[in-house]
């Protein structure tokens, strides 16, 4: 089902939840529909069913599910039937003598009535146009196949169907299966009868009744050819072929990867209120049918339950993920076979940034295998994150593993019902990668995983290199440590050249040695966005004066570039590690950037990063005036954060430190709390103080515009160096003792405020 245009949920208001246990004595096999007398202007019909049923043990009694409608009898030539009773959409059948283990048996239901509906599910009336929508937003249990038939309303009691639907002769009619007969019944009306040979579940066999003009062509699958039929209203039919101009190749790109076509046609008609994955019969709305391709998302997402939702069936509503995060994947998966590859990506990653900002509010902390009835078909926690970790799980295993792995699962539970186990278990078993670890994270645990990687060391290995690198797991939401962790690891060089290795660790970190062929400068774990990780990130190669942006927190600007330079930014939302030295100051708890930045030629790129007491930022560490925000940079975890020089805009509770010349590395925020060090509130001015010659060998005159303050020398692991105080504009410090490196040199004025800080390369 894919939700579309003006609908909303409303979840408010929820209808009476039925028995959880109708139909656990009984396994229905069959089910033989009549529906006659339909009503459009009292919105009424009458129907009959015949339900065709074997007893799981002995039984006395059984029960089904009608809703609304009113019974008027029950009759059977294989039982003796001692009475009925209807009770809040329950129907209990009283045997007269019980009914032996293992006995099939089939029951005539004849009723009728008034139908149920609600703003969206049930019976969907609309002038001279009416269909079963299978499901509802606001009844729990969603299932409604019991608003047309009696039946047992849950996803594992599968059977097959024969549907018949008396209608006036110039009335269209069309149900899930294959026509198998169109009868004139000489009295001005028509019956129709669909089969399905086929097991599904009671909300996937559909009617739709109406004023309807038929579009059909033919699909030359892998195995047979299937017929297409589209049923839309007269005003649309020269919209239709325009809009399924690619129907033939999704379904291609499906059974390529999916395996056989499992259904008796591919099947659409037009229906009031919304999109819905009904066997061979999908529902979609008027707006999809738009003579183009811009809803085409909507055709290949429907499409797709034929396998995810209707071959195989979640197994309860709480796991709604496997029907809708399938094939919410599917819908921008296909993309990669029609548009290209880089189509696909783009798409998938603008979900999966989505999806990270979805994952980081507390509230939206829920397993995806244990999702509320009231969010089953929620779009950002069910079908979003759902497709997201569909295309983690991808990646993870690797493409062409996957897709072999979703075949075995799909071909062992076929025209059944699974849970999020099974499909653990079915991958496991066809990839031989054990998915306990990547379940336990992504689907079994609420929030998102953050993998961290740091290049420790690099080594020549002939003519490749032997990379060292340091993984790191955190988990944000609830606790927990990752195993079986496997992510991406993009390496790049200094000519910008990129390779990527699946890394592989467990627990919260490890040392891994990858062997390259580039000798890599930096390293990032999931450049591509593959996976859903507690991060947000942006690449760009500038050419020209430009801005890459990630997150709103960090602003990358390049202001001149005489040839390119290549910038990837990544704000994580946990926090840094490798704590510093520098006494009453706290380093954020929430986030921290990591910059890369490659010249070719010259350019000038300056970085704006935000803070702000904000809760979901760095409201933790700064409660008021009295803590100072700072800007601390390391160029990698060899060194100890340290100041750098920036200037701040802003107040303390949000602006703006802008660093003019950003370097690659880390940034964090940090709180000095100034009540601990009896220091004012101050904004760093670069312009107080500049050093010459710089860089310089023997010597290094500073010239400041502060009488009476202090100098601070530290170096690139935070230990002070040299500290003196200041008294006049300018004077001459000896650095000819010092290694080479590079130090910071702190301008504090009388209260030891920090004012200005400059960089200090000694040759």
């Amino acid at each position: 089902m894919k939700k579309l245009f003006t609908l909303i949920l409303v979840f408010a208001t929820i209808t009476a939840i039925a028995k959880t246990n109708v139909g656990e004595n009984i396994d229905v096999t069959h089910y033989e529909i009549h529906l006659n007398n339909i009503d459009f202007t009292n919105h009424t019909l009458q129907a009959q069913t015949v339900v065709t049923l074997t007893a799981l043990n002995a039984i006395n009694s059984f029960e089904l599910e009608l809703k609304s409608l009113n019974v008027t009898s029950v009759t059977s030539n294989d039982a003796n039937v001692s009475n009925f009773t209807q009770n809040d959409g329950i129907l209990t059948i009283s045997l007269a003598s019980p009914l032996t283990a293992n006995t099939s048996a089939s029951f005539t239901i004849s009723y009728g009535g008034s139908t149920f509906n609600e703003s969206w599910g049930g019976i969907m009336w609309s002038g001279n146009y009416v269909c079963n929508m299978g499901v509802g937003f606001e009844s729990i249990p969603h299932n409604l196949g019991k608003c047309w038939f009696a039946c047992v309303d849950n996803f594992t009691d599968k059977a097959t169907y024969d549907v018949f639907v008396t209608v006036p002769t110039a009335t269209t009619a069309v149900c899930g299966g294959n026509l198998i007969i169109d009868t004139n019944n000489g009295d001005g009306t028509h019956t129709v009868h669909y089969n399905v040979p086929q097991e599904i579940a009671t909300y996937h066999i559909s009617f739709a009744i109406g004023d309807y003009v038929e579009w059909t062509d033919t699909y030359n699958g892998i195995e047979r050819d299937i017929p297409i039929t589209v049923y839309v209203k007269p005003s649309q039919i020269n919209n239709v072929p325009g809009t399924f101009v690619h129907v033939k190749d999704i379904a291609s790109f499906y059974e390529n990867n999916f395996g056989a076509y499992p259904f008796n046609r591919i099947g659409y008609v037009v229906t009031s209120v919304g999109c819905m994955e009904h066997v061979d019969n999908i529902g979609i709305t008027s707006g999809v049918v738009t003579g183009n391709t811009t809803q085409e998302e909507y055709v290949a997402h429907e499409l797709s339950h034929m396998y995810f939702g209707n071959l195989v069936t979640c197994a309860t509503a709480e796991e709604m993920w496997l029907n809708e995060g399938f094939a919410q994947f599917c819908g921008v998966f296909y993309r990669s076979e029609i548009y290209g590859e880089s189509d696909f990506q783009q798409a998938m990653s603008s979900k999966t940034n989505n999806i990270t900002t979805w994952c980081k509010s507390e509230s939206n902390w829920i397993p995806l295998n244990n999702v509320p009835q009231t969010m089953t078909y929620d779009n950002s926690a069910v079908y979003n994150r759902g497709a997201v970790v569909v295309n983690t799980m991808m990646n993870y295993l690797g493409r062409e593993t996957f897709l072999s792995g979703l075949r075995s699962y799909l071909a062992s539970h076929s025209y059944s019902a699974a849970s999020s186990e099974q499909l653990r278990d079915a991958l496991t078993a066809a990839t031989g990668i054990d998915m306990n670890g990547f379940f336990d994270t992504y689907v079994f645990t609420a929030g998102m995983p953050h993998y961290g990687v740091d290049l420790l060391n690099v080594t020549p290995n002939g003519n490749q290199y032997d990379a060292t690198v340091k993984m790191t797991y955190q988990h944000y939401g609830p606790e927990h440590v990752g195993q079986n962790n496997r992510v991406e690891v993009t390496f790049v060089d200094n000519a910008g050249n990129l390779q990527t290795e699946l890394v592989n660790w467990d627990g919260e970190e490890a040392t891994r040695t990858v062997t390259l062929n580039i000798s890599p400068v930096a390293a990032f774990a999931d450049y591509y966005n593959h996976f859903l990780d507690a991060k947000f990130d942006n690449n760009m190669t500038a050419t020209a004066p430009a801005t890459l942006g990630i997150n709103q927190q960090l602003s990358i600007v390049v202001s001149s570039v005489n040839d390119s330079v290549m910038l990837r930014g990544e704000e994580h939302y946990v926090a840094p590690d490798n704590d510093h030295n520098i006494p009453g100051t706290t380093l954020s708890t929430k986030h921290y950037w990591n910059v890369l930045r490659l010249d070719f030629g010259e350019s000038e790129v300056s970085g704006k990063f935000t803070f702000s007491n904000n809760a979901n930022m760095d409201g933790d560490i700064i409660h008021s005036e009295n803590d100072s925000a700072v800007l601390l940079y390391r160029a990698n975890i060899n060194e100890a954060w340290h100041s750098i020089p920036y200037t701040q805009q802003g107040n303390w509770k949000i602006g703006i430190m802008t660093v003019n010349d950003l370097q690659s590395g880390q940034y964090t925020i940090a709180a000095i709390d100034k009540t601990q060090l009896g220091l004012n509130e101050s904004i760093i001015d670069t312009k107080k103080m500049i050093l010459a010659p710089n860089p310089t060998e023997n010597f290094v005159k500073i010239s400041t515009k502060s009488g009476n303050s202090e100098i601070v020398i530290i170096n690139n692991l935070g230990q002070t160096i040299n500290s003196f105080p200041i008294s006049e504009n300018e004077i001459t410090v000896s650095v000819e003792d010092f290694p080479a490196g590079v130090y910071y040199v702190n301008l504090l004025d009388e209260k030891k405020n920090i004012i200005s800080t400059e960089k200090l390369v000694k040759r």
